[in-house]
């Protein structure tokens, strides 16, 4: 019994020499911002990490891989796995009485699969210093969609490649209530839906609305859907799960948009009229002013010049009485 209260003794001492030392008297403070505090799993989770440094001296960030690093668990505090470690090279120096916030998409590196509440902290390593910085936990909750619509598609191989087999995907359009607001979401996953390459935001969807959807000669997914009375929002989503175009257009009289595919296996939205938006990807660029070139200038004519009128006559004589 006593060899087991040394043993015991041992580790406790072994643990209070080992464990990270958290500093309070540093004058370095970090702070967690999410833009958001709802997510879907596979969505990206940007996350800000504000790093106040008031520790009298210049800091240098980021000339290591693990200056800083992330942990996540459920409310309950069940640890979430870690699918890898979120990059974070990148040297930067935040002067004292300075701060200065970076961002991270946590989500790839995470699984943040289940539905639920969940927390992530940050640590820093103080550069120069035998001392840790944790974060107070930033707070959000992954939340279930609802699948309105899936197609399995062949992602097109490499240029050049002729004898590749061909990776099978999925692509799905999901709906979920954000801020009181119904979104559509663009979802791409493996075929049999355990990996989630990404999972995009394409803009809000009216209740009674039902998107309409093709895939073109690339593979890419072309979504056209009602976003209010008179508008639809037309997005083109790649393989991999980027937004590569989203625009705005408008219903005309006796004319609404829609998908037309064309001879070539392209699509293009017909019908109705553009509507530039300030959230057009790419953004929105006006076509160029005609300028008027000696080749297209009006031609000069010696046509005689219109005979006055009584209205010109009074016209010009109240000019002259005021020049007068």
């Amino acid at each position: 019994m006593s060899d087991m209260r040394l043993l015991c003794a041992l580790l406790l001492t072994w643990l209070a020499c080992h464990q990270p030392s958290y500093a309070q008297s540093s004058g370095v403070t970090v702070e967690l911002i999410l833009d958001e505090t709802t997510y879907l799993p596979g969505e990206d989770i940007p996350i800000g990490v504000r790093i106040s440094n008031l520790s009298g001296r210049p800091l240098t960030f980021g000339t290591t891989s693990t200056w800083l690093s992330f942990y996540a668990e459920t409310k309950s505090g069940d640890v979430i796995a870690r699918l890898g470690q979120v990059p974070v090279e990148g040297e930067f120096t935040l002067e004292s009485a300075k701060a200065g916030t970076k961002w991270w998409n946590v989500q790839p590196y995470f699984d943040f699969q289940e539905s639920g509440v969940h927390q992530i902290y940050a640590e820093i390593r103080l550069p120069g210093l035998n001392e840790r910085v944790l974060s107070e936990p930033a707070t959000f909750t992954v939340q279930r969609a609802r699948k309105l619509w899936e197609i399995s598609f062949g992602v097109p191989p490499p240029e050049g490649v002729t004898n590749q087999h061909p990776e099978i995907r999925r692509y799905a359009l999901q709906s979920a209530i954000r801020t009181r607001d119904r979104n559509l979401y663009a979802r791409v996953t493996d075929d049999a839906e355990l990996r989630i390459y990404r999972v995009v935001l394409l803009d809000r969807l009216l209740s009674f609305a039902n998107p309409e959807q093709q895939l073109d000669n690339r593979s890419q997914l072309h979504v056209l859907f009602q976003t209010g009375g008179n508008t639809y929002t037309y997005c083109i989503v790649t393989p991999d799960g980027e937004l590569a175009t989203r625009q705005r257009h408008e219903i005309t009289p006796g004319s609404r948009p829609r998908l037309m595919k064309q001879a070539d296996g392209s699509i293009l939205v017909g019908g109705g009229r553009r509507l530039p938006s300030g959230s057009d990807i790419p953004p929105y660029e006006p076509p160029p002013a005609e300028i008027l070139s000696p080749t297209n200038a009006p031609a000069a004519t010696n046509a005689p010049a219109a005979p006055e009128t009584k209205s010109s006559k009074r016209q010009k004589r109240r000019a002259e009485k005021s020049k007068s």
